[in-house]
């Protein structure tokens, strides 16, 4: 009977690429009482099934929907923390694979005393995927796996470094290796989502918009051929297909060998033309749509469809999320007049670890990045300039410096990590004076890096 050393070693190697027996797990779950799944889309159907495929009872389904689903994989769907069960006899799989809410939700767990949890991201990689880190990654077989989020892979990511460091004739511990990094387009959107963790609603108009596409090229350079690996690069707004060269930006990225996936995000409300479709035509892209279907009128729900099926049409892999019942609050802007000490302890506390490119600049998270490009303040120690006269060299030891800092900033500015509440109603629509860009703050662009040709 596996002890919880060797359940902590399975999790460690689902996440580092490694191969593994299942029945390692399988024996864990039969321990418990009861097993419970906390989320009915995707990512819990998988690993439901096939836990009751080996045997394993399960005890039910928590979920937001409860009232909506009546049960999944024949299994009851009850609302969480429902079905007084014990929780020193009870196994909680968290299957909430979304990497914006999941961790203010799965935090939940811990507040109320459940302890005895695992991440269903750690058994899809664990059990249900192909791939390994022996040899070198396949991600049309990601891309065709519709249950996996790819975006937040920690697998992916290592099978990724792995590879890189055979390449390159080096350990994978010399690798300068990131599970994620977002290429920003643009600033601008077609939605206006009350709570956007980029504060599009908050931008003056003299500070939105599209990114020239010269400078996003020369970002996707410089970035590509400095760090070693990336699981994922994310093609990011704003909204992307508001870009009128999203097609190029595409291409650019697909030139590199040293990444695992791209995603291209969008809201799917802008319609889509059959040339930037053209350009994503490759296993490793994956076209993601949000899934805001609740808050867009009957015209903007045809132009989703329509564009989804125009990507399928043209052979791309293309998605759309489960349903979120709920989002983030974002945090406020203003500076909060925090200590050296405050301000370490909420990045120490902080679980970002995706890297940000914008207008020239590397930021180490999204919050950085806003605090800057809206005009709140310009703290030159929270962003990495992409100067292409600097060597890869020389920007590897600077995005190595930026990541050791005890804190930066803009932390000064963030109420906590994540945010402070979640709200009930998933990309409602509205300003909110909540974010408010506060008086004083500079404007203006102060850039700076030239745009040189491309070799």
């Amino acid at each position: 009977m596996p002890d919880s050393n060797s359940i902590q070693a399975f999790l460690v190697g689902a996440r580092s690429g490694d191969r593994l027996d299942p029945a390692i797990f399988i024996d864990y779950a039969r321990q418990f009482v009861d097993v419970v799944i906390w989320g009915a889309g995707n990512l819990g159907t998988a690993v439901g099934e096939r836990l009751l495929r080996e045997g394993v009872t399960l005890s039910c389904y928590w979920d937001a929907r409860a009232g909506q689903l009546d049960n999944c994989n024949g299994v009851p769907v009850i609302s969480p923390f429902g079905g007084g069960y014990d929780k020193g006899e009870t196994l909680v799989l968290f299957c909430i694979g979304n990497v914006a809410v999941g961790p203010n939700i799965q935090r939940q767990l811990a507040e109320n005393g459940w302890y005895n949890v695992v991440h269903g991201n750690d058994l899809l990689q664990g059990m249900l995927c192909p791939l390994a880190n022996d040899k070198p990654p396949n991600t049309r077989v990601c891309n065709s796996f519709d249950i996996c989020s790819v975006c937040s892979c920690e697998r992916l990511h290592n099978i990724v470094r792995a590879d890189a460091a055979r390449a390159q004739q080096i350990t994978v511990d010399e690798t300068l290796s990131f599970d994620r990094i977002h290429f920003i387009t643009n600033n601008v959107c077609n939605l206006k989502c009350t709570h956007c963790f980029l504060y599009i609603n908050s931008y003056p108009k003299e500070r939105k918009q599209n990114v020239a596409t010269a400078r996003i090229l020369q970002d996707i350079d410089v970035v590509m051929r400095s760090v070693h690996s990336f699981g994922v690069v994310n093609v990011f707004g704003g909204e992307p297909f508001l870009h009128k060269d999203i097609e190029r930006i595409v291409e650019r990225i697909l030139d590199y060998r040293n990444f695992g996936a791209m995603i291209v995000n969008s809201n799917g409300i802008a319609r889509i033309k059959p040339a930037q479709l053209a350009a994503m035509a490759d296993g490793r892209v994956r076209l993601a749509f949000s899934n805001y279907l609740e808050v867009l009128d009957e015209k903007r729900k045809a132009t989703f469809f329509a564009n989804i099926d125009a990507a399928r049409a043209a052979g791309i892999n293309a998605k759309y999320q489960n349903t979120l019942p709920t989002w983030n609050v974002s945090s406020t802007l203003e500076d909060k007049g925090d200590s050296p000490e405050a301000m370490g302890r909420k990045k120490s506390r902080c679980g970002v670890r995706y890297l940000y490119v914008f207008d020239g600049k590397l930021y180490p998270c999204s919050f950085t990045l806003s605090i800057n490009d809206l005009g709140v303040a310009d703290y030159a120690t929270d962003y990495v300039v992409l100067d292409p006269r600097k060597s890869p060299a020389q920007i590897r030891a600077e995005i190595r410096d930026l990541l050791a800092r005890p804190y930066y900033r803009a932390c000064g500015h963030c109420e906590s990590f994540g945010s402070p509440a979640l709200t009930g109603l998933a990309a409602e629509q509205g300003f909110n004076p909540r974010y408010v860009l506060p008086a004083g703050g500079r404007r203006g662009r102060t850039i700076g890096i030239p745009v040189v040709a491309a070799p």
